[in-house]
């Protein structure tokens, strides 16, 4: 076997102590200025809830922190040692390069790949940056910072600790998942089909002020010479603005694919990561629901939600689940968890009812929300064959003036439909109720209503999008426009329909919503 040359040996030796040096102050609580001292000046470390390059941070105070996060997180976080350098490398002759090594998890004894990116600085090796990796790639300096970058959600993730470095987030992504039970519905399905609406839909899309590093750091020379340079536009709130309400990604390709996600192989910015689904916290778990903008989720397409375990729990550490502080039958009525999940359940059931119009699902899921509000028998068989209520022709008006006041609002989809509603808006039923389910089930589940109102004021709103439904399908020959089903989807699971409605409907139809009574009546009208 051929000896290796005296440098070579004596390279290997000054990287494995550096190495050793920067494991042992990452992982020691009193190491914060050694851990800086090893740093290049534009290096990204931890600064607050984020990142900032090394030379924009003071070292005593990135050193307390430093010391803070060890001592927090000292049974959660990663004890990283034992190096070992693997045979590849860029470094030699280069005044920046990559070098890959081996080392263990010594709390869980996991082995692991990193790859570190040293660029040399007043004549001394400095670290810009480490990450981990499934196995040793062909990697450049730049990849290597692009990859590690991409792992910034973590570093303000608090579970199941806060990460110290960037290579504590890479560790979190790939070995640790929130350790909680996830609840899906159990015919919401999903796959990727690029059609990159989300990308266009008219909603914005916040981001931390650190993306701009990862942004800075793409090759934009190769992917699209025209993005060089691009800076975000910073919010009043301090967040930067990747897409405003009425304006696309300004990140798409010609061919409208992603040019993050093809740069790094993955989304890293929270909102694209997280889309389509949504989360909400229940006393049992994670409710996970889907947003009917996507095509693929309103028509049932792709991989059962339920089959995404492990893609779902990556995806929540990037979300902010809704949580509530109490549980409503009716404005007012609280009641018990157990209650509330019982309720929600039976109401998506009647949703699902095959052979009954959506009609008369939505009268049943109304009536049940009386009955159970006033105390009175549960009647199933009769409310299926009951007739509606009656409404007088002055309540007939309230109700199509409140619709018609939806209708007018400055949104394209709306706009484009006729001023007048149908006259025989009461007599209609839906001809694609497959996906109008996909809608009123994920709105309900989704938990934007019934968790700051209650599932009364939910059931009402669903009800308030199928006469929407009914609308648009009256003003078109055949199959609704997708444009129109994502116009609902946004209507209901993305909780516009909430703000028009508060917004642009008499006091007493507010005080209403939250009545089973109101529902009956609608439907009737």
């Amino acid at each position: 076997m051929s000896q290796a040359s005296p440098d070579a040996s004596a390279r290997d030796a000054e990287l494995l102590a550096l190495l050793a040096e920067f494991l042992g102050a990452l992982c020691d609580a009193d190491g914060g200025q050694r851990l800086y001292r090893l740093h290049a000046a534009d290096a990204p470390l931890r600064h607050g809830e984020g990142l900032r390059a090394a030379a924009d941070l003071d070292p005593l105070d990135f050193a307390r922190a430093h010391r803070e996060l060890n001592l927090r997180g000292a049974h959660q976080l990663p004890s990283f040692g034992r190096p070992a350098l693997l045979p590849a490398d860029t470094l030699p002759g280069a005044a920046e390069g990559v070098i890959w090594f081996e080392l263990i998890d010594t709390r869980d004894q996991r082995p692991l790949i990193a790859a570190l990116g040293l660029r040399e600085q007043d004549g001394m090796p400095r670290i810009g940056w480490c990450t981990l990796a499934p196995r040793v790639q062909d990697w450049t300096y730049r990849d290597g910072l692009l990859q590690s970058l991409a792992d910034y959600p973590w570093m303000r993730s608090t579970e199941p600790a806060h990460a110290r470095a960037l290579l504590d987030a890479s560790y979190f992504r790939a070995h640790w998942r929130p350790p909680v039970s996830l609840r899906t519905l159990p015919d919401a399905r999903f796959s990727c089909h690029m059609s990159a609406q989300c990308c266009k839909h008219d909603f914005e899309i916040p981001l931390p002020p650190e993306a701009q590093l990862l942004i800075d750091a793409l090759p934009w020379e190769t992917l699209q010479p025209r993005l060089a340079g691009t800076r975000l536009p910073v919010r009043p709130d301090g967040e930067l603005q990747l897409k405003a309400v009425n304006e696309a990604c300004r990140f798409l390709s010609p061919q409208q694919h992603c040019l993050i996600h093809q740069a790094l192989g993955r989304q890293p910015f929270g909102p694209c990561a997280v889309f389509p689904f949504a989360f909400a916290h229940t006393p049992e778990g994670i409710a996970v629901s889907l947003s009917p903008i996507c095509g693929s989720v309103r028509l049932g397409l792709g991989i059962p939600a339920s089959a995404r375990e492990d893609d779902l729990r990556e995806r929540l550490v990037q979300a902010k689940p809704r949580r509530a502080t109490a549980f409503r039958l009716a404005p007012g009525m609280e009641v018990p968890w157990e209650t509330f999940r019982d309720v929600e359940q039976a109401l998506r059931e009647c949703l699902a009812a095959d052979g009954l119009p959506m009609r008369r699902r939505l009268h049943v899921g109304g009536r049940l929300l009386g009955a159970l509000r006033c105390g009175e028998p549960v009647d199933t068989p009769a409310w299926l064959n009951e007739p509606l209520a009656q409404v007088t022709p002055e309540l007939r008006a309230a109700i199509r003036g409140m619709l018609a006041k939806i209708l007018g609002w400055d949104r394209a989809a709306l706009r484009s439909l006729p001023p007048a509603l149908p006259a025989d808006l009461f007599g209609l039923e839906v001809r694609e109720s497959a996906i109008l389910l996909q809608i009123l089930q994920n709105t309900l589940y989704c938990k934007v209503y019934s968790y700051p109102f209650d599932l009364t004021t939910a059931h009402n709103f669903l009800i308030v999008l199928y006469l929407l439904t009914l609308i648009m399908q009256a003003a078109v020959d055949g199959p609704l426009p997708d444009v129109m089903w994502r116009e609902l989807g946004s209507l209901g699971v993305h909780g516009l329909l909430k703000d028009v409605l508060h917004e642009g409907v008499p006091e007493g139809f507010r005080t209403l919503f939250g009545s089973s009574e109101f529902g009956q009546w609608a439907l009737a009208a």
